[in-house]
């Protein structure tokens, strides 16, 4: 690693037209006083490609200069999703076309308040053409100067604005120059036209008759629709890094994206994304889904916050007021995960829209808030230590959870939301993360290609869109000596043939497995009125659950385990059988709906239920079956960590190249509490000043809602 990726702190400035020019050279020289190291200004197309052949740089020249002047190194954010006034004179016809066949006029919004939203379709050949040629233009004049540090050459990435939510109403886009890429795309996948025929179960007699999707029924087509809009932007953003690699290849590049909040109907692959991108960045909080989706897809290379969202508000809900302790439990855990730097959103309040009067490091009249002295409390005490950040790395996860795109896609089909799955990954990921264990997300593509090396327990949350390459690589994986947790319905439908599975696990896993899904319901019609398989020793609280259900069930139901103990269900159950698999747990004492099977040197943890969804109402049977998995996969906590509270404490171990530098230590828990770990080092608190002295097994107190970075001494 070289100082040309620094461990950044600072903020994003400027967003033309504002700040306005009166607050350019106080609040630069008051972010050099804070001692930031970084700051961000947008490049945005409509505002600086006023003309064909017409452009207008004064503003960031000056900034730049300003930045310069006061040691800040500049990452110029390019954003395109503001089409200029000239370009659909020039091009009329390269306007977005939803699934109603409405043309997207260009508007303003509230974060875009200049208008030309959302841009033209990314698959116009001219519209292409503007901008590259505006990036090429825009590179050319920035590139030799000395505040420049890096290009990001996509904020946020999203096909629409107005999709974050998915709707297949108002869905882009659909017009004739995507119809003929999806065409060539199609061709490219299936390569004749019997099989594509075979796999959607259409007839058509020639390519130029093939439909664009516009309603979900029919699954494979609208999966396909999609995912060739997730390469379409994947393309975009490929095009934009390499371009300006040829055209300056001294400063670093980059794009950000939302983890998550945005998803693959509205159509970005984070994974995809980062491949070509030489370091990686997102949006994130101190929630662990985000941070481990942009780690996890930046696959090794270094990660950045550039856009902290502590300061979040709008004209109806002012920001919120962020002390260090606030800025300790957002910045610390994504610290301990893996993130290199951070940028706020942003140093001034926004004065213009919706927007207005939140997200600043200052108030609306550059005077310090209280989230001022915090942020530079906060670099002050880390800036010392920022390089060796830089150098330690938390260990390498053995636990992965898999994020199919495709898979996400299915679900918007048959659900109408990508919540519910998103949901269930993050519970599984919750539960991993308040042990203390590692995880990572790994794509469809990439348990597709096998590429599982590490990975000792892998976790398929509602794995019901599995392609064959997939569940081939699976079968191999477990047989290898790897262990699989998965739930209801695992690739019920095929991917691969368009089809669903006439036996489940499907793709060949049930006959591979010898284990099988015999019967299948919604949880909704299972019969909750028949106790007498479930003995007087119900708790309480599941007896009254059971009244209030009544002859019919609910979302939820209850599962006894082996053990004894009542567990929660949801949403779906499964009976399973098989010639060797041994029973977890069942529904009122009928067949299992929980068993294991061993495989080759692997194990297989089967949920006939979707505990990831149960833990909206109670996570007992998701943490008593991952308990099994981890068990049966050797991964324990670090430290052999015990916390008095369990689940409430998180530890992250950061290590160079010789020995571990820095803990991570974060408690959720309402009051204090003690850890134990073992060790033999002594560690201080950057931030509370805590000693630990682990002396063989030492017993660490940690105050309520505890956050800091420990140093090894």
């Amino acid at each position: 690693m070289t100082t040309r990726f620094p461990f950044i702190f600072g903020a994003q400035y400027y967003r033309a037209p504002t700040p306005e020019p009166a607050c350019w050279e106080g609040d630069l020289r008051h972010m050099r006083e804070l001692g930031f190291n970084a700051v961000k200004f947008f490049v945005q197309w409509r505002w600086s490609h006023r003309g064909e052949d017409q452009f207008y740089f004064d503003d960031l020249d000056r900034l730049m200069d300003l930045a310069g002047a006061n040691g800040l190194g500049v990452t110029l954010n390019l954003l395109m999703d503001m089409s200029p006034t000239w370009l659909f004179r020039a091009f009329p016809d390269a306007k977005q076309i939803d699934a109603r066949g409405h043309v997207v006029e260009p508007y303003a919004v509230g974060h875009r308040t200049i208008g030309g939203h959302p841009g033209p379709c990314y698959r116009h050949p001219g519209a292409l053409a503007a901008r590259q040629l505006f990036v090429g233009v825009v590179v050319e004049h920035f590139r030799g100067h000395l505040a420049l540090s890096m290009w990001d050459v996509w904020n946020e990435p999203e096909l629409s604005f107005q999709q974050r939510n998915p709707d297949v109403r108002t869905l882009v886009c659909y017009c004739p120059h995507c119809h003929r890429g999806f065409v060539e795309w199609l061709r490219e996948k299936y390569t004749d036209l019997d099989r594509l025929n075979a796999v959607w179960g259409r007839c058509y007699q020639g390519w130029e008759e093939v439909e664009m999707p516009r309603t979900t029924g029919a699954i494979t087509d609208f999966v396909d629709w999609r995912e060739f809009h997730l390469d379409t932007l994947t393309a975009e953003a490929t095009w934009r890094l390499r371009l300006i690699e040829q055209l300056d290849p001294h400063h670093g590049r980059y794009l950000h994206v939302v983890p998550v909040w945005f998803n693959a109907v509205t159509c970005v692959d984070d994974f995809a994304v980062a491949e070509p991108c030489e370091v990686f960045a997102a949006t994130m909080s101190g929630a662990p889904v985000a941070t481990i989706q942009a780690v996890s897809a930046a696959r090794g290379k270094l990660c950045y916050n550039v856009e902290s969202h502590l300061n979040h508000g709008s004209l109806n809900m002012h920001q919120p007021m962020v002390e260090r302790e606030a800025l300790l439990r957002d910045f610390l855990p994504q610290i301990g995960l893996g993130i290199k730097g951070f940028l706020f959103w942003q140093y001034r309040p926004e004065v213009l829209g919706n927007e207005a009067p939140a997200w600043g490091l200052v108030r609306l009249d550059g005077s310090d808030r209280p989230v001022t002295h915090a942020a530079r409390d906060f670099w002050h005490a880390l800036r010392p230590y920022a390089d060796a950040l830089l150098h330690a790395h938390p260990p390498h996860p053995r636990v992965g959870i898999w994020k199919s795109r495709k898979n996400e896609i299915f679900h918007f089909c048959i659900q109408d939301t990508v919540q519910t799955l998103n949901a269930a990954i993050d519970a599984y990921t919750q539960a991993l993360y308040w042990r203390s264990i590692p995880v990572e997300y790994v794509s469809g593509q990439r348990l597709a290609t096998g590429e599982l090396d590490g990975l000792a327990l892998l976790i398929m949350p509602c794995g019901y869109y599995v392609t064959d390459d997939e569940a081939g690589a699976l079968d191999r994986w477990v047989r290898a000596g790897g262990v699989l947790l998965a739930e209801a319905h695992l690739a019920g439908y095929n991917a691969s043939t368009g089809r669903h599975s006439r036996v489940v696990p499907g793709a060949g896993l049930a006959e591979s497995w010898a284990l099988r899904e015999v019967e299948s319901t919604s949880s909704h019609h299972l019969k909750l009125d028949q106790r007498s398989a479930v003995d007087r020793a119900l708790p309480d609280d599941v007896r009254k659950a059971l009244d209030a259900f009544g002859a019919t069930g609910g979302r939820y139901y209850p599962i006894r385990l082996a053990n004894g103990e009542i567990v929660w269900g949801a949403h779906r159950y499964a009976e399973l059988a098989g010639t060797s698999l041994t029973p977890e747990g069942s529904f009122m004492g009928a067949a299992a709906c929980l068993a294991s099977v061993t495989l080759g040197r692997g194990r297989v943890f089967y949920c006939g239920t979707h505990f990831g969804q149960a833990a909206e109402r109670s996570d007992a049977g998701l943490q008593a079956m991952l308990s099994k998995a981890l068990d049966a996969a050797s991964i324990g906590p670090p430290r052999n960590l015990d916390a008095e509270l369990p689940g409430t404490v998180h530890l992250d171990l950061l290590a160079g190249e010789s020995k571990e530098r820095f803990v991570v230590a974060i408690s959720r828990a309402d009051r204090a509490q003690t850890i134990a770990l073992e060790g033999h080092e002594r560690w201080r608190g950057l931030f509370t000043g805590a000693v630990w002295n682990v002396n063989g097994r030492t017993r660490c107190h940690l105050s309520a809602r505890f956050a800091d970075l420990f140093l090894l001494e």
